[in-house]
């Protein structure tokens, strides 16, 4: 795997003392209020694999990597992006930012928030797996959930994985192998991984 780190996890410290301005946080208090009224609708039936990232965490390494000149360009591209939260914070600073996730009514509530918060991400709903990856269920432990079986989005938004700069991504447990290798195979030379891993922090790699 042609992958080198960055900043490797755990990567707490060295972001630590980057500071979230208010009208972030404003933002990030909004998706999280968000994420907690969808999870109160959904009750009945919840939407299984959503968990909210670690959103002023992500701020602090989006802002890592821009203060750090490591970015090839400002194509921003999440894979599973839930209700959208990291995707408006990288529209925020700047990026060309876009969002795919599996579920219709994940990608509704974050188009309502980028409305509300006048971001132009932008979100589509389909598999963030391109056509020709040859991902099954035989790839995933147990513990994993991630739907092989969805149409990929990128037809929707006109851009292939090659296409971005910064991947971000917070793989379920059972999938971290699985998006390494879809990421090694289908970015472009030079682009960034950047990977919440939980209790871990987030680990930022490029391809080489």
């Amino acid at each position: 795997m042609a992958l080198r780190a960055i900043l490797p996890g755990p990567s707490d410290e060295r972001l630590a003392g980057i500071g979230v301005p208010a009208a972030v946080d404003a933002l990030i208090r909004d998706c999280e209020a968000s994420s907690n009224a969808f999870h109160v609708r959904t009750a009945d039936a919840p939407v299984v694999g959503f968990v909210q990232s670690e959103l002023r965490g992500a701020y602090r390494a989006l802002s890592w990597i821009l203060g750090a000149n490591v970015l090839t360009g400002r194509v921003f591209l999440e894979w599973g992006s839930g209700i959208g939260g990291v995707t408006l914070l990288a529209a925020g600073l700047g990026f060309d930012a876009t969002g795919i996730e599996v579920d219709a009514s994940l990608v509704g509530v974050a188009r309502e928030l980028a409305g509300r918060h006048g971001l132009g991400a932008e979100f589509a709903c389909g598999s963030f797996l391109p056509a020709d990856a040859d991902v099954g269920p035989q790839d995933l432990d147990e513990f994993a959930w991630l739907d092989t079986s969805a149409a990929p989005a990128y037809d929707e938004l006109g851009m292939d994985v090659d296409d971005a700069d910064l991947i971000f991504v917070y793989p379920w447990p059972g999938e971290e192998a699985v998006v390494l290798n879809l990421f090694d195979a289908y970015a472009p030379r030079g682009a960034l991984l950047l990977m919440n891993q939980g209790r871990e922090g987030f680990r930022i790699c490029r391809k080489v």
